[in-house]
């Protein structure tokens, strides 16, 4: 079905002119035909209903034989967050260069075991020490599991990690040790004590593949202590 389109289209049509070989950015805003045909996104063969940012409906089109897909809903169907910088006129998708940015946001774990999240998205909160926190995730501590643990596949894209560490408040008084590996190799050990307060770890990643965070109870218990995880930040 074609849907010629009445006016200008909502915001600006970004395209790209080829003139002898060299790309051409072009701006501005023009009144184009659009073939609508109720185009289907999959991802790993999943389908995804595209929505806008006030969970609307958008619906991909074709213009001039290139198929236009909504930016928002492909980066977060890929598990990527979704950027737009008016002053420079730019999309990002995942890590802005330069710019510092949350773990949960662009490079939350992938996998836990005894593991909790906490996101903005769903308001959910943890206490550490007095504070409330969120964007991050919990561990439990307990000698029935052995260990507990979050894994992060990190692709080689980014240089330091610095986060927040402490006990939840009002969980079993289980002391532990956090261990971060790197690649399948240990890069730090810091000791966690139930009444030591919220702890600042840094990390020099190196471009570094993978990551594993884990928390070992120091002694046998039949409860679980929980440690929280947050205001993590990659550069």
């Amino acid at each position: 079905m074609k849907k010629r389109l009445q006016g200008f289209l909502t915001g600006v049509l970004v395209g790209a002119t080829v003139v002898s070989g060299v790309a051409v950015a072009k701006t501005g805003s023009e009144t184009i035909e659009a073939i609508y045909n109720n185009i289907k996104i999959y991802v790993d063969g999943v389908k995804i209903e595209p929505k806008d940012a006030n969970g609307n409906a958008v619906e991909p089109f074709i213009y001039n034989g290139t198929t236009y897909l909504p930016v928002r809903a492909v980066g977060e169907a890929i598990d990527k967050s979704v950027h737009w910088d008016g002053t420079t006129q730019s999309v990002y998708l995942g890590q802005i260069p330069g710019v510092s940015q949350s773990w949960m946001d662009i490079c939350k774990p992938y996998e836990y075991e005894n593991g909790k999240e906490y996101l903005i998205s769903s308001n959910k909160k943890f206490t550490m020490s007095g504070k409330e926190y969120t964007n991050g995730f919990t561990l439990d501590a307990c000698i029935y599991n052995l260990k507990s643990f979050a894994l992060f596949n990190l692709n080689g894209q980014y240089s330091t990690l610095s986060f927040k560490v402490g006990h939840i408040d009002n969980t079993s008084k289980i002391n532990g040790e956090l261990n971060v590996y790197l690649d399948g190799n240990l890069a730090k050990t810091v000791s966690l004590n139930h009444d030591s307060g919220v702890k600042n770890v840094n990390i020099a990643l190196n471009g570094a593949m993978h990551m594993k965070i884990e928390i070992v109870p120091e002694y046998a218990w039949y409860e679980s202590g929980r440690y929280g995880f947050a205001e993590g930040v990659f550069n």
